[in-house]
């Protein structure tokens, strides 16, 4: 896993908030970037680099999970609603952590990410 101080400034600051501090709109940003399916898994720790790795990250990982996110209109919207009810002291650090899991470090190193966060 990299090293969290390899995170952005904006992102390590801002990492111990509570998970229901993310607006809408950064939840959408990160939607955007996750939900079109990659076939490609991340270099170094094997994963999908799409939402279905994002949920492997968050703790979904039967196949039937899969199955009912890939059925949703808006599978990283799904993932992160279920999973932010079913983990009540979730923070945005946690979301950081399975991005850097995935190695989307465009997402990342993604500027509207840094300023919608540091909102």
């Amino acid at each position: 896993m990299a090293d969290p101080s390899s995170l952005p400034v904006p992102l390590i600051c801002h990492s111990d908030l509570p998970f229901c501090a993310l607006g809408p709109s950064t939840r959408h940003l990160l939607a955007w970037h996750l939900n079109p399916k990659r076939s490609q898994l991340s270099p170094t720790t094997y994963r999908l680099q799409d939402w279905r790795g994002l949920a492997e990250e968050l703790g979904f990982t039967s196949q039937i999970d899969v199955d009912n996110f890939d059925q949703k209109d808006n599978p990283t919207i799904e993932i992160l609603g279920l999973w932010s009810r079913l983990n009540p002291n979730a923070t945005i650090g946690d979301v950081l952590r399975a991005l850097t899991e995935i190695e989307r470090y465009d997402i990342l190193h993604f500027d509207a990410l840094h300023a919608a966060i540091g909102e």
